[in-house]
């Protein structure tokens, strides 16, 4: 049993970032220990919601980036935390918080073979007691006008669901945000959603 790994199971699966990217030597498919579902409100995403460890969910597909041995333990969480909290490149080091914004870097030795696997978390006053879908397509349709291109609630969804990841609530939020949008499938939504800003932002400006 050797080696530090992290495990990706939202959009670190396919954006790990530039520092720990050069460092995976393999992915191990997987499912995660434990249950997750989106209840953690992101301000990056617009006050869309993201995924993170919760009673309420399930364990959901996942893979573990496996890095070089050459990288260590304390390091690997210092990886980790710079690319959650966009700071990768800079010098800052991870400390434990109990902020309910803080990003929180946990272990989970001896899975998948490995001595470590580290994966990020929240403190439980940073993540919402009982997640709602129908407030969830809310906070992601709101998020389209609120975030960056593509860093939106439904682009991220969209995104997870392409990779696999279904939470227990994946089914009724994805249908949620279609009731509202009045929309077939995602892709639709966002673009409807994209529109209406566009047309808005022009006829201000006419």
């Amino acid at each position: 049993m050797t080696g530090i790994g992290i495990l990706a199971y939202g959009s670190l699966i396919s954006d790990p970032g530039a520092e720990i990217y050069p460092l995976i030597v393999r992915r191990i498919n997987t499912t995660t220990p434990f249950p997750v579902e989106y209840a953690r409100l992101s301000g990056t995403r617009g006050g869309a919601s993201t995924v993170v460890p919760h009673s309420s969910g399930q364990p959901v597909k996942a893979e573990v980036l496996v890095l070089t041995e050459s990288v260590l333990f304390e390091e690997a969480k210092n990886l980790l935390w710079r690319r959650e909290t966009h700071k990768v490149g800079s010098d800052h080091i991870y400390r434990d918080s109990t902020s309910p914004n803080a990003v929180v870097i946990r272990d989970e030795p001896g899975f998948c073979g490995l001595n470590h696997i580290l994966y990020t978390d929240f403190n439980l006053a940073g993540k919402l007691s009982v997640p709602d879908p129908k407030e969830l397509a809310k906070a992601a349709v709101k998020s389209v006008t609120q975030a960056g291109h593509g860093k939106d609630g439904i682009s991220y969804l969209m995104d997870l669901i392409n990779k696999g990841v279904e939470t227990a609530l994946t089914p009724q939020y994805q249908k949620e945000i279609l009731a509202l949008t009045h929309t077939s499938c995602l892709a639709d939504a966002l673009a409807s959603l994209r529109s209406e800003t566009q047309g808005g932002i022009s006829d201000g400006q006419s």
